[in-house]
C-alpha cells in the first residue's frame, strides 16, 4: 500500500485510524463505568419488595356486584370508600419506600464516581459519533475507503445517524463515483 499521505483516501484512512483510537478510549471508559457499577452493587441496601395489594374481600365484591355504575360513581358505598382509602395508604407507604431506596441508591452511585464515570464514557461515545460522522461525510475514492465507511458503520449504532439514509446514500455515491458514472 503506498504512504497513506499519497493515498487517494488519506483523510478517511486518518479518520479511521481516528476512530480506532476513539473506540478504544470508549471501551475503556465503559470498563470503568462497569466496573464502578459492580462496586457499587455491593453497596446497595436489599431491594424492597414490590408493591402487594390484598385481593378485595368477598364482601366488598357483593357491594360492587349489587350496585348500579351510578351509585358506585356519585353514592359510593362507605366500605368501599374504606378499602379504597385503605389501597391508597399502602401504595403510599410503598412509595416512600422505594423512593427511599432509590435515593440510597444514588447516593451510592454519586459518592462512588458513578456519574462521573458516565459522563466520561458519554463524551468518548460522542466523540466516536462526530467521528463517524465526518467519516460519512467523507467522499471515498478507493474500495479501501468505502470499507472505512462500513466500518465505521459497524462501529456505531447505525441508528444513531440523524437521517439513515445518509449513509446508504453517502455510500452509494462512492460506489457510483468509483463505478465512473458520477461526478
Amino acid at each position: 500500500m503506498a504512504e497513506t499521505a499519497e493515498h487517494p483516501d488519506a483523510d478517511l484512512l486518518w479518520l479511521d485510524k481516528e476512530m480506532e483510537e476513539a473506540d478504544v478510549q470508549r471501551n475503556l471508559a465503559a470498563k470503568v463505568c462497569q466496573r464502578i457499577g459492580k462496586k457499587c452493587e455491593k453497596l446497595y441496601p436489599p431491594r424492597p419488595p414490590q408493591q402487594w395489594l390484598p385481593d378485595m374481600p368477598v364482601s366488598l365484591q357483593k357491594i360492587i356486584d349489587n350496585s348500579t355504575i351510578h351509585d358506585l360513581k356519585f353514592k359510593t358505598p362507605e366500605p368501599l370508600l374504606a378499602w379504597h382509602k385503605v389501597l391508597d395508604e399502602q401504595r403510599a407507604a410503598n412509595k416512600a419506600i422505594q423512593d427511599a431506596y432509590l435515593d440510597k441508591v444514588d447516593e451510592i452511585n454519586r459518592e462512588s464516581g458513578v456519574d462521573v464515570a458516565e459522563e466520561a464514557f458519554n463524551a468518548r461515545v460522542d466523540e466516536l459519533y462526530k467521528i463517524g460522522d465526518r467519516i460519512i461525510a467523507t467522499p471515498a475514492n478507493t474500495l479501501e475507503g468505502i470499507l472505512v465507511k462500513l466500518r465505521a458503520v459497524d462501529m456505531m449504532d447505525f441508528a444513531s445517524f440523524a437521517d439513515e439514509n445518509a449513509v446508504f446514500l453517502s455510500i452509494a455515491a462512492d460506489i457510483r463515483r468509483l463505478a465512473g458514472k458520477a461526478p
